[in-house]
């Protein structure tokens, strides 16, 4: 059982040095108004979360316009997005100021965001391989 683990804990560490390598390329839609690309997606979700209820998370309105990126996973995803949202949030409140931050990515907002995705994967996906 150990071997596994150990097999399984090295491929990860690969996963993760390859998605640190490519920390400051360029991803599909990067300075391409008016949606910017999936990133952008997930910036905006963690402004949404962030910065409006729960209630109006999923709901067309000024501040949350649904055709900009609107929520459409399920509530885990959002919730994941809030705290995310709020790191980003103590980090450099311009990450995530509603309205106002649409597009941005500058080099160390990018590098924040890659950074939350190799956490998350650190966190979420490494103790579930293992523990299988």
């Amino acid at each position: 059982m150990l071997r596994g683990s150990m097999q399984v804990v090295l491929i990860f560490i690969f996963a993760l040095i390859l998605r640190w390598c490519v920390t400051y390329h360029s991803y599909s839609g990067q300075e391409k108004p008016p949606m910017y690309g999936d990133y952008e997606a997930q910036r905006h979700w963690q402004e949404i979360t962030l910065n409006l209820p729960v209630l109006k998370w999923y709901v067309n309105m000024t501040d949350n316009d649904l055709e900009y990126w609107g929520l459409d996973y399920p509530p885990l995803t959002a919730y994941h997005s809030f705290l995310l949202g709020y790191i980003a949030n103590a980090t450099n409140p311009s990450y995530v100021q509603l309205h106002k931050s649409r597009g941005i990515s500058s080099p160390d907002h990018k590098y924040f965001m890659r950074m939350t995705v190799l956490c998350s994967d650190a966190m979420i996906f490494l103790p579930a391989m293992i523990w299988r």
